[in-house]
């Protein structure tokens, strides 16, 4: 697993946002399932710390998830593209439990880009299974 540096942003019951400057990395880690506004609201203010950081690589350790609600995948899209599409961010792993997996339209959310300018690049988005796997795709690819 790579070594990180990681400076803590931000952190309640619900996430924990540090950054590793050297990777220009944040990662954003649910501590529990949030509600639908917690889930956006905490997003958001990563969002801000992201822009305001110069952040390039996004690791979401979402395993605590264990529901995603549709509204809520079809809102982190809408909201990642713009980040996509002014090359601020050059890629976005998520880490999932399997079983939240299973309920989520991968293919729809993650993996096929959206239709028009705020599309982001296919191959910049990434579902994984395990930590260490999606800091590998993110430091190494």
């Amino acid at each position: 697993m790579a070594t990180l540096q990681l400076e803590n942003l931000y952190q309640d019951d619900v996430v924990q946002i540090d950054l590793d400057k050297g990777n220009a990395m944040l990662q954003f880690t649910f501590l529990q399932q949030p509600t639908l506004d917690q889930f956006r609201n905490r997003y958001q203010l990563a969002f801000d710390r992201a822009g305001l950081k110069g952040v390039k690589l996004w690791l979401t350790d979402a395993q605590k998830i264990k529901v995603m609600q549709p509204e809520n995948q079809t809102w982190l899209k809408q909201n990642m593209a713009p980040l996509f599409a002014s090359n601020q961010l050059q890629k976005f792993a998520i880490v999932m439990a399997p079983e939240c997996f299973v309920m989520t339209n991968p293919h729809k959310v993650y993996e096929k880009p959206a239709e028009g300018k705020d599309a982001p690049v296919t191959g910049k988005i990434k579902v994984h299974f395990a930590k260490d796997a999606a800091l590998d795709w993110l430091l190494n690819d």
